[in-house]
């Protein structure tokens, strides 16, 4: 089955003929925990907000959100989901070309030639070519891979994948426009939260290009009640990456070391992931990842034992 995206759940529901509920899904980077168990009475408890526009300036979550990161507010946007700013980015800030480590996810590749932008892709291993601007993934989606922006250039920092300690240092970068997303952390991807950090002159030529309202109502007084988790939940994922780097490990796998909620590997079978109904990320659009599988993590022992019964089953 080829899925654009990880996370298609009623898709791979309609292929497989079975409920959505009996679906483990690991395609995706959200956090192994899910939600917090709190969520659902927050979300009872405010739903009058529901009535209410969202505030333009993406307040409270605004405010909340620069105050983690250290951050001045005026240095902050708030987007529905990274995604929101990925359609257009290449159009506000009008780049002839650019750069972008290949494979990767192809959402900013398609956002920059819809706009016109030549692309120029490079190799993980290789020093980016020249180009207007530079799309620079840390931890790189799919292979985990963490490297610093490179000192010099100018383009989009993509850290939706990053634990917020490492986010705290980087602060406002010259030239560069940080891009998060909030929805990977707290496993919220249907309330689509994420965040722009740049300089303020950066973020008025990017302005008149993002929606009146950034993210819903609830979504921004959701957000200032989610970041005191933050730190705990980054803590979860680097216990449980670890755990499922030796999983793999054990059964043969070749692996990519990641910094990231998921790791990309090559079985030396391929396990019949189908019948055991788990969704995996595949990448049939990336000839260079044909037989590789991004996996993330399971949020329960239940979900660790049927991964660990798949892994010992190749496909038919």
């Amino acid at each position: 089955m080829t899925l654009p995206h990880g996370g298609n759940l009623e898709a791979a529901a309609l292929t497989w003929d079975c409920p959505v509920e009996a679906i483990l899904d690991l395609s995706t980077g959200l956090h192994p925990d899910g939600p917090p168990d709190w969520l659902g009475g927050w979300l009872e408890a405010h739903a009058h907000l529901v009535a209410r526009y969202p505030d333009p300036a993406g307040e409270p979550a605004s405010t909340a959100l620069a105050q983690t990161l250290g951050v001045p507010v005026e240095a902050v946007r708030i987007v529905a989901g990274a995604q929101g700013a990925i359609e257009v980015l290449p159009q506000a800030l009008k780049w002839r070309s650019l750069a972008i480590a290949v494979p990767t996810f192809r959402e900013p590749i398609r956002c920059a030639q819809r706009a016109g932008v030549r692309v120029r892709p490079f190799p993980w291993s290789a020093p980016p070519p020249s180009a207007s601007a530079l799309w620079w993934s840390d931890p790189h989606n799919p292979c985990g891979r963490t490297a610093p922006f490179p000192e010099g250039r100018t383009g989009v920092l993509d850290e939706s994948y990053m634990p917020l300690a490492r986010r705290r240092t980087l602060g406002v970068l010259p030239g560069v426009i940080r891009l998060g997303s909030l929805t990977k952390t707290f496993a919220i991807p249907g309330l689509r939260l994420g965040y722009l950090v740049a300089e303020p002159s950066s973020l008025k030529r990017i302005d008149p290009w993002l929606p009146p309202w950034p993210a819903p109502t609830p979504a921004l007084h959701l957000l200032p009640q989610l970041l005191p988790e933050w730190e705990g939940r980054d803590e979860v994922v680097a216990v449980l990456a670890r755990r499922l780097t030796g999983l793999l490990h054990n059964h043969g796998w070749r692996l990519h070391p990641s910094a990231a909620g998921f790791v990309l590997g090559r079985p030396p079978v391929m396990p019949d992931f189908a019948s055991a109904r788990i969704l995996v990320r595949t990448f049939p659009e990336w000839p260079q990842l044909q037989g590789w599988v991004r996996l993330g993590i399971p949020g329960s022992e239940a979900g660790w034992r049927r991964l660990e019964e798949a892994l010992s089953c190749p496909s038919p």
